[in-house]
């Protein structure tokens, strides 16, 4: 059974899930807007062999609001403090995509704390991350979303007014209706209608105005993926589904880090599987892997 509690890192109350003590501490880092409960789909299985903690971001969830502080010092401060004041022993840190930097830049800062690194399709390099975030777009739909987590709307109404929210698919000219997407259906939309409640609307004020630089701070495969010393897990979604890891950013990665594995869910793209449910290949490689620790 998971059990929500409350750690203050002195600066914020950051909300996270703790699983039963089964084994050796696994840390989970969702997705940037996300929640913790994203991860959901793969926590029951990773219960049986590992002590499950899953963080809600500052902004983020059940987690406090910290205005105007949302970079990526901010956030990697939270987690620090977690790791080192909340855990005894060597942890092991899967992050899915912006959780999948959090999780670098963790590894790079304490690498005395970390036993293994798994990271979910999260784009490695500065100039990944800035031809995705700094595209028109891209911005619009960063806007649109603060907007709605600004609106103070219930969760009921921010239903509709996400199914409504156009929204640019690759390969098509015109937008489309965000409720229309494939594998949004209804109880999707109330997710993220949950999701955009308890959403800082701050935390979108980088990319919904196009300064992602400023949240970044060198976030690029120098210098940090070369301070990385445990074993580290690169996941990556397939990119004719919409996955973010690029192929030079895997080579790169794998040339710098002194011992890295790479595996490709292919029927999956960013989500690696998580949003629709379909993680039985995520979940065999994540157990491969963190079984060979």
């Amino acid at each position: 059974m998971l059990k929500e509690q409350t750690f203050d890192t002195g600066v914020v109350a950051v909300n996270y899930a703790e699983g039963p003590p089964s084994g050796p501490p696994l840390l989970l880092l969702h997705g940037f807007t996300g929640r913790w409960q994203g991860l959901l789909p793969i926590i029951p299985a990773l219960s049986m062999r590992w002590h499950i903690y899953a963080l809600d971001f500052r902004g983020h969830g059940k987690s406090g609001w910290v205005p105007g502080h949302y970079g990526r010092e901010d956030y990697l401060a939270d987690i620090m403090s977690f790791v080192q004041q909340q855990l005894t022993e060597p942890v092991i840190v899967f992050g899915h995509s912006f959780g999948g930097l959090c999780a670098g830049w963790l590894a790079a800062r304490l690498p005395e704390k970390m036993q293994g690194l798994i990271i979910g399709d999260a784009p490695l390099s500065t100039e990944s991350i800035m031809t995705l975030e700094t595209s028109e777009a891209r911005i619009s739909f960063w806007a649109s979303l603060r907007e709605l987590a600004a609106s103070g709307r219930s969760v009921a109404d921010l239903v509709s007014l996400l199914a409504h929210m156009p929204v640019s698919v690759p390969g098509q000219d015109q937008q489309v209706r965000y409720g229309d997407l494939p594998d949004v259906d209804s109880a999707a939309l109330r997710g993220w209608a949950k999701i955009l409640s308890q959403l800082d609307p701050g935390v979108l004020e980088f990319h919904a105005e196009g300064r992602i630089e400023e949240i970044l701070q060198d976030a690029g495969l120098e210098p940090w993926l070369r301070q990385i010393s445990c074993p580290v897990l690169l996941l990556r979604g397939n990119p004719a589904l919409g996955g973010l890891m690029t192929d030079s950013d895997v080579e790169r990665a794998l040339s710098v880090l002194p011992e890295a594995y790479h595996v490709q869910i292919e029927g999956a793209g960013h989500d690696i599987g998580l949003s629709t449910w379909e993680v039985a290949p995520l979940l065999r490689a994540l157990t491969d892997f963190l079984e060979s620790l």
